[in-house]
């Protein structure tokens, strides 16, 4: 049976979960490769596939999770990618493919954002300044937005109000717009990651030869023989075998004596 935890364990999760998101910040200011198109650039990269995330975003947003995961889909999905306090409690081992959905329709900029962040950790890319300025004026106008709506629900001013909703159109395109390229970008990114695989990866089965089509004119049947002369391998050579010299033959030693028959002296 589940047990709900004390109290005292919460503020431990919750602090080692912020730390985790504070040792990643900091290592991605490490990055030091670029994107393969900027975020002004991409829709130039990629028109059709821009238009499409501007229409479908969530369509774009679900079909970028998996191709950035790659052979670990689904097996190692988890929701936002473990950034949330509900990341693998929500049933995705039984069923990915609905939380996936769930995530891209309820949680869309987490989502998106999850995506890039994944992209930027394999791959070790890093935003430019132009990229950061963009992002960072998408995420004021949504915040102005927010503050005047509040304003104009607590005053009650018609005037607060309709400012309210001309920085909340303008919030929504700016937000609309910027996401489609963001999208675009990483798609063109994991394309070239995928390139890069591709290329490094080792070659399949052989296929067999096919078969010799007839040509009029020309002789049927397999092609001559061209003999070519290839020289022979390069060895060194050896030195000649020769015999050792001879050794010097040692001097004999001088003959003794003959011993005298009278060895003893006469007295």
């Amino acid at each position: 049976m589940y047990h709900q935890p004390h109290a005292y364990h919460q503020p431990q999760m919750t602090r080692s979960l912020s730390q985790k998101k504070r040792d990643q910040a900091e290592a991605r200011k490490a990055f030091n490769n670029e994107w393969q198109s900027g975020l002004v650039n991409a829709p130039c990269k990629d028109p059709g596939y821009c238009c499409f995330a501007f229409w479908c975003a969530y369509c774009a947003a679900y079909g970028q999770r998996k191709a950035q995961m790659r052979d670990a889909w689904p097996s190692q999905y988890t929701c936002c990618n473990g950034s949330t306090c509900v990341s693998g409690r929500c049933g995705e081992r039984s069923n990915p493919e609905l939380c996936l959905c769930l995530e891209v329709v309820c949680c869309f900029p987490t989502s998106v954002a999850t995506t890039r962040f994944m992209v930027q950790d394999e791959q070790r890319v890093m935003n430019t300044q132009c990229d950061n300025c963009l992002i960072g004026f998408m995420l004021l106008t949504q915040q102005i937005a927010l503050c005047l709506r509040c304003a104009a629900m607590i005053s009650g001013n018609s005037d607060i109000e309709r400012l309210a909703d001309v920085v909340d159109c303008l919030a929504d395109l700016t937000y609309a717009s910027v996401c489609a390229c963001m999208l675009t970008q990483q798609k063109i990114q994991i394309q070239y990651r995928d390139k890069q695989l591709n290329r490094a990866a080792p070659p399949g089965v052989m296929q067999a030869p096919t078969a010799p089509q007839m040509v009029p004119g020309k002789r049927s049947g397999p092609a001559p023989i061209v003999v070519v002369n290839v020289p022979p391998p390069y060895q060194q050579p050896r030195a000649p075998m020769t015999a050792p010299p001879q050794r010097p033959v040692p001097p004999s030693a001088p003959r003794r004596s003959a011993k005298p028959d009278n060895y003893y002296p006469t007295v």
